[in-house]
């Protein structure tokens, strides 16, 4: 084994308040611990597993021994082929697509480390994680950005498109045999507080027990068709539409994001039971809806990633009649920490989504647990906003080579979120509520972004003047970024800083520029107040934006 386990803080540091961690195997909730033993229970002859769609087109199919064979077939090429094995990492650049599926599943299947990065990720930061994980290999599949592929000549290798034909090394054991339920098995990476993005390292324990919990809740041995739009680097798509999907044995129709109104279609045309998106995608569709009588087969959409607005759920309920149901959760604790389950009453889900101020997201899933803690540390009663803490078997190894902050973040044994909430009772379970957050993470488009990153990517703009980012609410997009300079509004001005802005990467790129003779808000250590500063971007609430962004004063 390489050396992966030195990267991450020892397992018994949380053990006593972690559950399982330090003890033996008869503490743990399910019997399939590994990928390879998931893989391995895969049936020879099995019913559809993946469909791939581009654009409105079904273009390749796999049923359950087809994808099989295909993960293998790529098992073989990435250890006979590159030589990796147990504990290598591997960065996996792509966008959605047959070939990015079946390599996660392929990596982990040796006991590699898959690392997903968005392949519209900025040059800097794929440099940050590629020095943070030193992987053996970096692969490249759909759509990866010129930037990204201009950054690091000669050092990545393309994936073969699939289908591939059979290995033919009948001396190639596969699944391995040798990988361990804490061993790691994927480090996503998320923006935290700081510009460096930090490494979230999940076990493959770590993911079965979440696939465990969504098959439950989503009741995914009847509701076996799921529709994933949401991009595989994503802590939802990961763990929820591909881990959990194979863990089920379910079907996943997978596109490279949403095919417009096409969606419909496919969804009747493959059947699909549930579809997972992001509150934006639900008010796009809002305005292009059909009658849920045409749609037999789809028994709800699942929100998550972002906050859903109260008016959007509304909105898209009313004018396809299709339920919502609202999930929530954070890298590192896989994805799902909480979900309205597939059997809610009619009467409970109106109430959940409609009655509070918020909609619910519902209970916690089996394997962890969901508290909410006032500022000294105890338990809030009913209807009490304070800090969400999560516990349980899903939570991750740690922050990849970051001991500091993974003791930071678990040391008490708890997941620390900085989302604020409360619990109350609907129908006589408990459900949680989220209103707001502690930290300064933007989530746009379900996407969090770290202000002290998107202003690193803007380091240019230090030449012009004093400038500070901003997350600031909008109706399309959950937030959006603001970019505010104390500097004069000049043409040559403005060219300057158009210049610095276009040449981010999207994914980063301000949406409003202002400029303005008052001073950032800043604490008397300098720190900014980005929930002031959030406030002169009002204006810009209910505003629709393209690439390009809009300059104001």
């Amino acid at each position: 084994m390489s050396d992966a386990a030195s990267a991450i803080p020892p397992l018994s540091r949380h053990a006593a308040a972690r559950g399982y961690r330090g003890r033996g195997p008869e503490d743990r909730l399910i019997e399939r611990t590994t990928l390879p033993q998931v893989l391995a229970g895969v049936p020879a002859h099995g019913g559809p597993a993946l469909t791939w769609y581009e654009a409105e087109r079904r273009v390749l199919h796999f049923d359950a021994a087809a994808l099989l064979r295909q993960v293998r077939a790529l098992a073989h090429w990435f250890a006979r082929g590159h030589g990796i094995t147990r504990g290598d990492r591997v960065i996996v650049l792509s966008a959605n697509s047959p070939e990015a599926f079946a390599t996660h599943l392929a990596l982990m299947s040796l006991g590699a480390v898959t690392v997903p990065v968005s392949n519209t990720e900025s040059p800097r930061v794929l440099q940050l994680i590629a020095d943070k994980v030193t992987p053996r290999l970096v692969v490249t599949g759909r759509e990866v950005s010129a930037e990204l592929v201009a950054a690091r000549p000669g050092g990545m290798v393309a994936l073969p498109a699939l289908p591939l034909a059979a290995d033919g090394d009948a001396g190639f054991e596969w699944p391995a045999r040798d990988v361990m339920p804490d061993d790691p098995a994927v480090i996503l990476f998320t923006s935290g507080t700081t510009s460096a993005p930090k490494g979230v390292c999940l076990s493959h324990y770590n993911l079965l027990v979440n696939a465990e919990g969504l098959s439950r809740i989503h009741d995914l041995a009847r509701r076996r068709v799921h529709m994933c739009v949401l991009p595989l680097f994503h802590a939802n798509a990961f763990g929820f539409s591909m881990v959990a999907s194979l863990y089920a044995g379910s079907h996943v129709v997978l596109s490279a994001g949403l095919p417009g109104a096409a969606v419909w279609d496919i969804l009747r045309a493959e059947r699909v039971d549930v579809i997972s998106l992001v509150p934006e995608i639900i008010r796009v569709l809002s305005r292009m809806p059909v009658p849920r009588d045409t749609l037999p087969d789809l028994k709800y959409v699942t929100s998550a990633a972002a906050p859903l607005p109260k008016t959007v759920a509304r909105e898209f309920v009313d004018r396809t009649g299709i339920p919502i149901h609202q999930g929530y959760g954070l890298s590192e604790c896989v994805n799902f920490a909480a979900t309205l389950p597939w059997d809610v009453p009619d009467a409970d889900l109106e109430r959940s989504m409609g009655h509070w101020a918020v909609p619910s997201i519902g209970p916690a899933l089996f394997g962890c647990d969901i508290g909410i803690r006032r500022a000294d540390g105890s338990p809030a009663g009913a209807e009490e906003e304070g800090e969400i803490v999560v516990t349980g078997h899903t939570l991750m190894r740690g922050y990849w080579d970051a001991g500091d902050a993974t003791e930071a973040a678990l040391g008490e044994g708890a997941l620390r979120t900085g989302d604020l909430g409360f619990f109350a009772l609907v129908g006589g379970e408990r459900y949680i509520f989220v209103t707001g957050r502690k930290k300064e993470i933007v989530i746009r488009y379900g996407e969090n972004l770290s202000p002290l990153a998107i202003e690193a990517e803007l380091e240019a703009l230090r030449a012009v003047g004093r400038f500070a980012v901003t997350g600031f609410p909008n109706e399309a997009a959950g937030e959006e970024i603001g970019l505010y300079l104390v500097v004069p509004r000049t043409p040559d001005n403005e060219r300057k800083v158009l210049d610095a802005v276009k040449a981010c990467s999207v994914r980063y790129r301000p949406r409003v520029v202002l400029f303005g003779a008052d001073p950032i808000p800043a604490t008397p250590t300098g720190k900014v107040k980005r929930a002031v500063l959030a406030q002169r971007f009002q204006a810009y609430a209910r505003r629709n934006f393209g690439s390009e962004p809009v300059v104001g004063t």
